[in-house]
């Protein structure tokens, strides 16, 4: 009876274990700002109006705005694999 508890707490360890391996993101969420950025010629850190992390799906992901030269970029970056899931590019009418 030992041996089987023993047994299925290791299992349960090396399931979490693999879980929490798996939930770490690919990309940090300042090389996020940093890939969108480099979409944007000329924006900078200032252009930055929104940016959050935020579960999709399950998924983690970055999302955020940039505000740049009349204007506006939303985007989301899919934090596993560092894509691009979303890019809008409007322009702001004042």
């Amino acid at each position: 009876m030992k041996k089987m508890v023993k047994s299925l707490i290791l299992t349960v360890v090396a399931v979490l274990s693999s879980t929490v391996v798996s939930s770490v993101e690919a990309i940090s969420s300042d090389e996020a700002v940093q890939s969108a950025l480099a979409r944007v010629p000329g924006a900078t850190i200032a252009n930055v109006t929104e940016f959050n992390r935020d579960y999709d799906h399950g998924r983690l992901e970055y999302e955020g705005e940039i505000h740049y030269n009349g204007y506006e970029y939303d985007f989301e970056i899919d934090a596993d694999t560092g894509t691009f899931t979303k890019w809008e590019v409007e322009q702001e009418v004042y």
